[in-house]
C-alpha cells in the first residue's frame, strides 16, 4: 500500500478559511488556546497540555505539519476569511489509509459560539475528505452531554451510529462515554 498524498489544506467558504497552520500562526494559536483553556480542558486535554507557550505552539505546528506530510493527521486553523483571524481548530486524525477513514474534531473560541462557524467548517472539511480525498468515512466522537457538538455534527450531515462506553479520559481523569457520529461517502 502506498502512502496517501494529502496536500496542505486551503479550503474556503463564504465566511471561513480552513488551512494548515503556518509557523507564523504560533502566537495566535497560543492565544486561542490560552483564552479558552477552561472550555478546552475537558474535550481537548492534549491541546491544553501541549500549548503552554508561543514556543510550544511553534513545536506543535511543526509536529502537526509533519503528521500531515505522513498522512497521519491533519490539523488546521479555522479563520474568519476576510480578516484571516484564527477562531478555532479542525482536525482529521487517526487516519487509516487502507479504508481510508479518519476522526474529525473541532473547537472554536467561545466568543464565536452560536454562529454556525463550526458546522460550516466541518461540512467543508468533510466534503473535501469524502470527495476529493476519496475517504470512505469520517467520524466524530462526542460526549453524550455535549449537545452543542452534537448539533454541529448533525448540521454537517453526520448521523448517530452508537455509543462507546468509557472511551475518553479528561485532563482531570474522568472517564466519559462518547457517541459516534459518522458520515460516509456512499450508503453503507
Amino acid at each position: 500500500m502506498t502512502c496517501m498524498n494529502i496536500p496542505p489544506l486551503f479550503l474556503e467558504t463564504e465566511r471561513l478559511l480552513v488551512r494548515n497552520y503556518r509557523i507564523t500562526d504560533a502566537a495566535d494559536l497560543f492565544s486561542l488556546v490560552n483564552g479558552n483553556r477552561e472550555e478546552l480542558k475537558e474535550y481537548f486535554p492534549n491541546v491544553v497540555e501541549n500549548l503552554s507557550s508561543v514556543m510550544a505552539a511553534r513545536k506543535y505546528i511543526l509536529l502537526r505539519n509533519r503528521e500531515r506530510s505522513a498522512a497521519i493527521s491533519i490539523f488546521s486553523g479555522v479563520f474568519l476569511r476576510k480578516e484571516e483571524k484564527l477562531i478555532g481548530q479542525i482536525i482529521v486524525k487517526d487516519i487509516n489509509q487502507r479504508v481510508p477513514k479518519g476522526e474529525a474534531g473541532y473547537f472554536l473560541a467561545k466568543e464565536f459560539y452560536g454562529n454556525g462557524f463550526a458546522s460550516e467548517a466541518l461540512k467543508k472539511v468533510t466534503d473535501y475528505f469524502l470527495g476529493e480525498q476519496k475517504f470512505a468515512k469520517l467520524m466524530c466522537r462526542i460526549e453524550n452531554r455535549n449537545s452543542a457538538s452534537r448539533k454541529v455534527a448533525e448540521k454537517a450531515g453526520y448521523t448517530f451510529s452508537g455509543t462507546l462506553r468509557n472511551d475518553f479520559r479528561t485532563l482531570e481523569g474522568r472517564l466519559m462515554d462518547c457517541e459516534v457520529w459518522e458520515k460516509t461517502s456512499s450508503p453503507g
